[in-house]
Order: structure tokens, then sequence, then C-alpha cells
């Protein structure tokens, strides 16, 4: 297993994040749900779906069967410690430019479908 280089506190907020914007979105929604009883199982179907998987050079977040993002765990030439990448595929991100860093809090981008 690889090693995590970023505070678990850190991830967890992030997942936080994830969550919270989800349950907004899902609340604003929940009339044409059905009701608060059906938005509610949503809300906790996703919170539980959402997590971490630390590989060496990155962590990736999984929402449901999806990635979310990844977060730089091995810093590069290109992007530092923390740094929020958008995912190209299942096993890798876009490298085109960080959405923001964990470790700054800069989490302004983080929307429950993927890091903007």
């Amino acid at each position: 297993m690889a090693k995590c280089n970023i505070p678990v506190e850190v991830l967890e907020n992030y997942l936080q994040v994830i969550r919270n914007d989800y349950a907004r979105w899902t609340l604003g929604s929940r009339a044409e749900l059905g009701g608060d009883e059906i938005a509610k199982n949503m809300i906790q179907e996703f919170n539980e779906s959402v997590r971490y998987e630390v590989g060496s050079t990155y962590i990736k977040v999984i929402e449901q069967t999806s990635v979310h993002s990844f977060i730089v765990n091995k810093p590069g030439k290109k992007f530092p410690l923390g740094a929020i990448l958008k995912p190209a595929s299942w096993k890798a991100p876009a490298t085109n430019f960080a959405r923001g860093n964990v470790l700054e809090g800069d989490l302004a981008c983080v929307r429950w479908t993927s890091a903007m």
C-alpha cells in the first residue's frame, strides 16, 4: 500500500465538501424526487459511496462508480502536493491544470459531479 502524504483530516474534509454539495443539490430538488424520504435515502447512499484510494502518485477520489477527481500525492515538476485534478480516465488525471489545492483549502472548484 502506498504512503499517503496528505493528512487524513484534509482528505476527509474534501470528501465532506463533495457530500455537502450533493446534499444541497438533492434537497433543492426534493419536490421532483417525491419528498424528503427519497432525498434522504439518496443522500445517505451517495455519502456512503464517496471514498478515496491512495496511490503512489495520486489519490483517486471515487463516488459511486465514477472517478470524481485526483489529488496529487507525490509532487512533481508540474503540480504541488495536494493539487486537485480532473479525471481523464479511471486510471489517470487530466494534467492540463490544477483545479485547486486541498492543502491550501482552495475548494471553490469542488462540486459533487467533479472538480470544475
